[in-house]
């Protein structure tokens, strides 16, 4: 009977040991998913905004690249509508475009500035520090 309360007692504590080294893996295991998943969102809003601002220009072919940037702060999503969204940039850059031609807009954000938790590499893993995104579209 003395035995088994005495071996209660050591389990209680190999339990406790064992929670203080996983708990640190899961943390950090918990911190890199969420680090991807923020990379992801990001990459999918610089997506959606380019390509909205594609047909923006393609539909608007008197609009020069100030009002498409305006019109990309307006759109873009809050996630990466701050001061690391870079203005677009335009081709081509002639104002009007003519009717059959191609416009291409490309969107860049810089992660660097605030959402890259674990900076831009971290044991191993690298995270990219810019991204860029060119959609085009055959203006009316």
């Amino acid at each position: 009977m003395i035995y088994r309360f005495f071996r209660r007692k050591r389990e209680a504590g190999q339990s406790i040991v064992e929670f203080a080294l996983i708990l640190p893996l899961f943390l950090l295991m918990t911190v890199v998913f969420i680090q991807l998943i923020l990379v992801g969102a990001v990459a999918l809003a610089v997506n959606q905004a380019a390509a909205s601002c594609a047909r923006y220009a393609a539909l608007n072919s008197s609009d020069d690249q100030s009002t498409l940037n305006t019109y990309l702060q307006s759109v873009a999503s809050p996630l990466i509508n701050d001061s690391y969204l870079s203005t677009i940039s335009v081709s081509p850059s002639t104002v009007p475009r003519t009717a059959g031609d191609s416009v291409t807009i490309t969107v860049s954000y810089n992660l660097a500035g605030n959402k890259l938790v674990l900076g831009s590499s971290f044991m191993g893993i690298t995270f990219p520090t810019t991204l860029s995104v060119s959609q085009t579209m055959v203006s009316n």
